[in-house]
């Protein structure tokens, strides 16, 4: 299995948004179930891009993370616990705070909105660090090692 941090970072290299390239390497790298419809995850996906394509708060890093660990670990009918989900995506976002500070779009670009260079560079580590925590997360979570 390709490593997902470096796939999602390849996928967001060739043009993919941040949302985009967490699923798609996801899909990708086995993560989430092959069989789902490529296509259709990644028109999920786009418009959670740039903040929702506001550059104004959540980051579309984070939001195609919390697509894919609904995918991963999501209820599948209403009996089910909710507060299990509602736990990863707390869990996710603590782990993802705990480096960046912020989970706001408009904070973690602040620093480089001069510099459309430096700003796409730091999406792209954004990117990869989200992959990092998601795949440490489901091999916490599943007890098995994932590539």
């Amino acid at each position: 299995m390709q490593d997902f941090s470096q796939t999602a970072t390849d996928l967001f290299k060739q043009g993919n948004s941040c949302s985009e390239s967490i699923v798609k390497a996801a899909h990708k790298t086995g993560l989430i179930d092959p069989e789902l419809d490529l296509d259709f995850l990644s028109k999920i996906a786009s418009p959670f891009s740039g903040a929702m394509g506001t550059h104004e708060c959540l980051c579309g890093a984070i939001a195609g993370s919390e697509i894919v660990l609904g995918l991963v670990f999501g209820r599948e009918n209403p009996e089910n616990d909710p507060h299990k989900i509602k736990k990863v995506a707390k869990d996710f976002l603590a782990r993802f705070k705990e480096k960046r500070k912020a989970s706001c779009c408009k904070v973690l670009r602040a620093r480089f909105k001069d510099d459309p260079v430096a700003n796409r560079q730091n999406c792209r580590e954004i990117v990869g660090e989200c992959a990092v925590i998601i795949q440490a997360m489901i091999t916490q979570k599943q007890g098995k090692p994932v590539a």
